[in-house]
């Protein structure tokens, strides 16, 4: 037989009050067996402190590379394809500006010059961003930390891989260009770190 609360003992549930109330308000009650779900709430463990549900790594400061990987990589076909559409777009005007024909010929020459350039263009974005996500993951998960160094030499890896099959001396240009952009971006996006690591080796 269920039992159930007399009126006069009866709380409300309040928004505006504070957990530790009305979680004694709930616990208050007997055990009931729910309607819906046909159990006994008071078979499930009970817990005095509030119990939330967090995605994994939500609590973290800071998203490592794996996670940072997928913004990346999306981001770099997207920069890709916008650059190349607009070099194509201007490309594809150049080259029907010197042909007499109609516009329609016209105007398929200009989208196939924007679908191929674009394409083109958002492919190498791409391609770059995945060996550069790879070098950090690999070197991240090795050294066991995130700093300006693992962005350094995933540029300059990057740089090397992605020319590695067109030459030593084109090789050892790609490394130096992806060097020099790692770096550019560590001294921007790092300016104060960087500062403070160079008064503690001087002062030091």
């Amino acid at each position: 037989m269920i039992s159930y609360l007399p009126p006069s003992e009866t709380k409300m549930f309040s928004l505006e009050g504070d957990d530790k109330a009305n979680r004694g308000m709930l616990t208050s009650f007997p055990s009931v067996p729910s309607p819906y779900l046909n159990y006994d709430p008071q078979l499930l463990p009970q817990s005095s402190q509030p119990e939330y549900i967090f995605l994994e790594g939500a609590g973290s400061k800071q998203r490592g590379r794996f996670e940072l990987s997928f913004t990346e990589i999306g981001t770099s076909c997207l920069i890709g394809a916008t650059i190349g559409g607009i070099r194509g777009i201007y490309s594809g005007i150049k080259m029907t500006s010197m042909e007499n024909q109609t516009s329609t010929y016209n105007r398929t020459q200009i989208l196939n010059s924007v679908f191929k350039n674009g394409a083109r263009l958002s492919n190498t974005f791409g391609t770059l961003s995945v060996y550069y996500s790879i070098f950090g993951i690999i070197l991240e998960k090795t050294r066991g930390c995130e700093d300006e160094l693992n962005t350094i030499v995933a540029g300059t890896s990057t740089g090397l891989l992605y020319k590695a099959t067109s030459g030593l001396r084109r090789c050892g240009i790609g490394g130096l260009i992806g060097f020099s952009l790692a770096t550019a971006f560590s001294l921007i996006t790092s300016r104060d770190k960087i500062k403070d690591m160079g008064k503690n080796v001087f002062h030091s």
